[in-house]
């Protein structure tokens, strides 16, 4: 028979730990997991801003592929040819953009993000989104 209140306890401890370490990365300044969240939020912005001038050439639109239950994933096609996969990858501190396509929905491009002291989450947008509509990165 499991004891629930030991689990609530480990649980406890555990949240107690994370909370901890949040903390210490608050005082030395940006975590990945927030450098992650506005570089998303960036991508957001600058698909918008794409796609108003795809729109007016007539021309397929970047669009966002939901993916539940999927946190620290982004997903974007272009058309019905490419998907890039934005991931944060935590254990690593960097986030990789991966651009896969025809024939074979092969990968076609990737990209490093090195999660460093003053890079900036708008650049990075910007390199994904117009990485995904050249149809790869530089």
């Amino acid at each position: 028979m499991t004891d629930y209140g030991e689990l609530a306890q480990k649980l406890s401890n555990q949240r107690s730990r994370a909370q901890s370490a949040q903390e210490a990365e608050t005082e030395q300044g940006m975590g990945h997991a927030e450098v992650y969240e506005r570089v998303k939020l960036h991508i957001l912005n600058e698909i918008e801003k794409a796609n108003a001038e795809m729109r007016k050439r007539k021309l397929d639109t970047i669009e966002r592929v939901l993916v539940p239950s999927c946190r620290g994933k982004l997903c974007l096609t272009y058309g019905s040819r490419l998907l890039c996969t934005v991931e944060f990858q935590e254990a690593k501190g960097q986030i990789a953009a991966v651009i896969s396509g025809p024939p074979n929905a092969l990968e076609i491009s990737r990209k490093e993000f090195p999660l460093i002291e003053g890079c900036d989450p708008e650049q990075i947008a910007v390199e994904i989104v117009s990485g995904l509509l050249m149809g790869e990165f530089s």
